[in-house]
C-alpha cells in the first residue's frame, strides 16, 4: 500500500462516511491502473492498517466497490480487480453524478445544454416534487457526452426557489450535482424507476441514435430530510452505458 500518512488521516474524522470515502480512495487506485484487471487487492488486515480504520469498514468499502462492478469477491480466496472493459459503467443502486463515473473511467466528460425554461410546473412534476400546480420550475434539456459520443440525454426539472439567479446559468453545463451540493442541497437518495424505451422523440441534434432505443432512468433526487430537490429523466443510449446491478443472497 502506498497511501501517505496525511491520506490515511484524512478517512478519520469523516464518522459513518468512512466506508465510502475508503472506498472511492480504492476506486480511485483501481482506476488509475495501480491495481489492473485480475489483480488480487491486499487482505482486509492490510488495507486496515494503512488506512488506519476497521476491517468493518473495510467490508464495507469492498462492497460499494463491488455493487460498482469494479471487483470480484471470492469467497475462501480475497478481493479481485474486474475486467470491466472499455464502457462506462457504474453500480445502478449508487447514487453517483455521471459526469463524475464518466470521468472515473478513464473519459472526458462534457455537458451539452440544449434548452433550458423557467415555467410552471405539470401536473405530473409537482407529483414528483411534492409542489403546487403549476409552481415555477426549471426545465434543462441536456445531453451528456463521454469522450464526445453521447451517453444520455437528460431532462431535468428543478423548483426555481432553490436555485439563486446567480446560479441559474450553470445548470446543463456544469455536473447537476455539483451545482445542487455547491447550494447545500445535496440528493443522498433517489425514488427511480426503469423503463426500456423506443422512441425518435428523445434526443436531438446530429447525434441522435438511429436506433431510438434507450434506458429510461426515472428518479426523484432527495435530500437529508426526504424533501425532493430535483427531477431527473434520464434516457442512457443504448449499449453506451453498463449498470451493474448486485445479487444479494
Amino acid at each position: 500500500m502506498t497511501e501517505s500518512l496525511t491520506d490515511q488521516r484524512r478517512l478519520r474524522p469523516r464518522g459513518s462516511n468512512l466506508g465510502r470515502e475508503l472506498a472511492e480512495k480504492l476506486r480511485a487506485r483501481i482506476i488509475g491502473g495501480e491495481f489492473p484487471p485480475g489483480a488480487r487487492l491486499p487482505s482486509e488486515t492490510a488495507i486496515s492498517d494503512a488506512y488506519g480504520v476497521s476491517r468493518v469498514t473495510v467490508r464495507t468499502a469492498v462492497k460499494l466497490l463491488e455493487s460498482q462492478g469494479m471487483v470480484n469477491v471470492r469467497h475462501g480466496s480475497g478481493t479481485y480487480v474486474a475486467d470491466f472493459g472499455g464502457q462506462v459503467r457504474t453500480g445502478l443502486q449508487e447514487l453517483r453524478s455521471i459526469s463524475e463515473t464518466i470521468q472515473e473511467m478513464g473519459f472526458t466528460p462534457r455537458m451539452e445544454r440544449y434548452r433550458m425554461e423557467q415555467r410552471p410546473a405539470t401536473p405530473e412534476e409537482a407529483a414528483k416534487l411534492a409542489i403546487d400546480d403549476g409552481t415555477e420550475v426549471i426545465s434543462i434539456q441536456r445531453a451528456i457526452l463521454a469522450d464526445e459520443i453521447v451517453m444520455a440525454y437528460s431532462y431535468d426539472v428543478i423548483p426555481s426557489s432553490l436555485i439563486p439567479a446567480s446560479h441559474v446559468g450553470e445548470l446543463g453545463v456544469d455536473s447537476l450535482f455539483r451545482v445542487l451540493d455547491q447550494l447545500g442541497l445535496q440528493p443522498v437518495r433517489a425514488l427511480a424507476e426503469l423503463h426500456a424505451v423506443n422512441s425518435t422523440e428523445v434526443a436531438w441534434g446530429p447525434s441522435q441514435p438511429e436506433s431510438g432505443l434507450y434506458l429510461l432512468l426515472d428518479q426523484v433526487h432527495q435530500d437529508q430530510r426526504g424533501a425532493a430537490v430535483a427531477y431527473s429523466r434520464t434516457y442512457f443510449v443504448e449499449g453506451r452505458f453498463q449498470f451493474m446491478i448486485l445479487r444479494t443472497r
